[in-house]
C-alpha cells in the first residue's frame, strides 16, 4: 500500500513537467497580427536604432507612460522606446518595425503637450530574426504638416541592413532624422547641436491599436496622433519606387511636393534642401555617399539659397528707394 502512494505522488509530481514537454499549444500571438510576441520582440531588439539626442533638450530623453491610463500621463523621463511590428499587407517574407519616442512636450516653435514621433524599417524575415534583413529605413520628421520632411533611403546606404540605423532627433522638436546635416533641412525649425547617445533604458512592443500588448490603454488617446501611425505602413509602394529611382546613397523625401512651400516658409535661409531645381533634386533629399561622390542637391541648395538672398536683398533696396520716395512726397519733396 505504501509502494502505490509512493508511485501515486510521483506520478502527480511529474505530470505537470510531461504536460510541459509535450505541450502542442500554439505560440502567443498577443497582438493576433500573425507574429509571434517572442518574433516581435526579437525583431524589435535586433534593428533597435541608435538614437542621437541634444543633451540641450527642453524635454529631456523620451519618456515612460502609465500603461493602465486612458490619458497619455507621464511617469519618467528615462529614454523609454516603444515598438511595434507588423507583417506588410501582400509582402508575406516582410515585416514592418517601428520605434516610437514618445516626449512629455514639443517645446519648440508652436509647442504642445505631448509628442508622437518615430523612425521605422522594413525587414525581410525568414522566420528566425538571427538571419532577418532591413531593406529600407523611414524617419518621420514633421508628419502630416506643411513642414513634412520625413524621408527614406536603402538601408545598405545606412550600412543598417544587420542592425539599426543611426537617427538624430531634432532638440524640442523631436523629428527624426537619418543623417545629421538633414536637421537643416525643413522648414528651418529644427537643430541637432550638442548630440550625445541615448541610453535606451528598454523597448516595450505596443501591439497594434485594436490589440494592445502590455496592457495598454492610452494607444487610442486622442490627445496624440498616435492611433494613426499605428495603424499605416510607411513603405507605400509609391516611396518604395522613389527610393529605388534615386541616385546611388541618396535619402529620398516621402513626400517631395511639399518642398516649395517648405522653402516659402524658410525664406532666405539657404539651409533649405528641397527646392524643385531639376527632376533628380525634386525627389532627393541628400547623398550620403563618401567624400568622392558630390550631393547633386548640395549644389541645388547653394543656388538655391544664393538665388532666394539676392532675391531678398533686391526686394529690399526696392522697399527703400519706395519708402524714401514716399516720404520725399509726403514732406514736400525733401527726405528726412
Amino acid at each position: 500500500m505504501r509502494n502505490l502512494l509512493k508511485a501515486a505522488l510521483l506520478a502527480a509530481l511529474l505530470l505537470p513537467a510531461a504536460k510541459k514537454i509535450g505541450s502542442t499549444e500554439a505560440p502567443k500571438d498577443s497582438d493576433r497580427d500573425g507574429l509571434t510576441d517572442s518574433l516581435e520582440d526579437a525583431l524589435l531588439a535586433r534593428f533597435a536604432p541608435t538614437f542621437m539626442v541634444s543633451r540641450a533638450d527642453c524635454s529631456g530623453v523620451p519618456a515612460q507612460f502609465a500603461l493602465e491610463l486612458k490619458a497619455p500621463t507621464v511617469i519618467a523621463d528615462d529614454g523609454t522606446i516603444y515598438g511595434q511590428a507588423f507583417p506588410q499587407k501582400g509582402h508575406p517574407n516582410v515585416v514592418e518595425l517601428h520605434y516610437y519616442h514618445l516626449w512629455r512636450r514639443d517645446c519648440g516653435q508652436m509647442g504642445h503637450a505631448l509628442d508622437v514621433e518615430h523612425v521605422s524599417a522594413l525587414v525581410e524575415v525568414d522566420g528566425n530574426a538571427d538571419s532577418a534583413k532591413a531593406l529600407y529605413w523611414y524617419a518621420a520628421a514633421h508628419e502630416d504638416t506643411v513642414c513634412d520632411a520625413s524621408h527614406l533611403a536603402q538601408a545598405s546606404k545606412l550600412a543598417a541592413g544587420d542592425r539599426g540605423a543611426t537617427v538624430w532627433i531634432s532638440a524640442g522638436k523631436h523629428a527624426s532624422f537619418l543623417a545629421e546635416e538633414m536637421c537643416s533641412h525643413g522648414c528651418g525649425g529644427d537643430r541637432c547641436e550638442e548630440m550625445e547617445k541615448l541610453q535606451v533604458r528598454a523597448i516595450v512592443n505596443l501591439g497594434e491599436s485594436q490589440a494592445p500588448m502590455q496592457q495598454i490603454a492610452w494607444l487610442r488617446s486622442a490627445q496624440w496622433p498616435l492611433k494613426s501611425k499605428l495603424e499605416r505602413s510607411d513603405f507605400a509602394d509609391s516611396r518604395i519606387e522613389r527610393v529605388n529611382r534615386a541616385p546611388q546613397d541618396a535619402i529620398v523625401w516621402a513626400d517631395p511636393s511639399k518642398r516649395p512651400a517648405q522653402a516659402t516658409i524658410l525664406g532666405v535661409n539657404a539651409g533649405i534642401g528641397g527646392v524643385e531645381v531639376g527632376g533628380r533634386a525634386a525627389d532627393t533629399a541628400l547623398v550620403i555617399a563618401d567624400a568622392s561622390s558630390s550631393s547633386a542637391l548640395d549644389t541645388a541648395t547653394d543656388k538655391t539659397g544664393g538665388s532666394l538672398k539676392a532675391t531678398a536683398r533686391n526686394t529690399w533696396r526696392a522697399f527703400k528707394i519706395s519708402a524714401q520716395k514716399t516720404g520725399d512726397f509726403l514732406n514736400g519733396g525733401k527726405s528726412k
